[in-house]
């Protein structure tokens, strides 16, 4: 199974933070094309995000040459699209609410 964590890099005279994934014997495989910010919905994510962030730093620091070049992206697991947890749920859109109304 893949796992990820964050890595710091240092490219173009500068360093970012990339997402970096591994393979089931910790060998890196890809990384994200662009830095990552930190980002959370709440302060309690932001922090999380923060800790993994502050943990990359105690890592070797890499640069793009370090990861295989890939033609194929890695498959990663995301969450459910609004669209598809609505139909779950058996929601209509607030749009299709308000353009049934309008019709009407």
């Amino acid at each position: 199974m893949m796992h990820w964590d964050y890595r710091v890099f240092f490219d173009h005279g500068g360093y970012t933070f990339r997402t970096v994934y591994y393979d089931d014997h910790a060998a890196i495989v890809a990384c994200s094309e662009k830095p990552i910010e930190p980002f959370g919905e709440s302060l309690e994510e932001l922090q999380e995000e923060l800790n993994l962030l502050q943990a990359a730093l105690s890592k070797k620091v890499l640069s793009v040459s370090d990861v295989p070049t890939q033609s194929v992206h890695p498959k990663v697991k995301r969450g459910k699209s609004l669209q598809a947890v609505r139909q779950q749920l058996g929601l209509q859109s607030e749009v299709a609410k308000e353009g049934c109304a309008q019709e009407g």
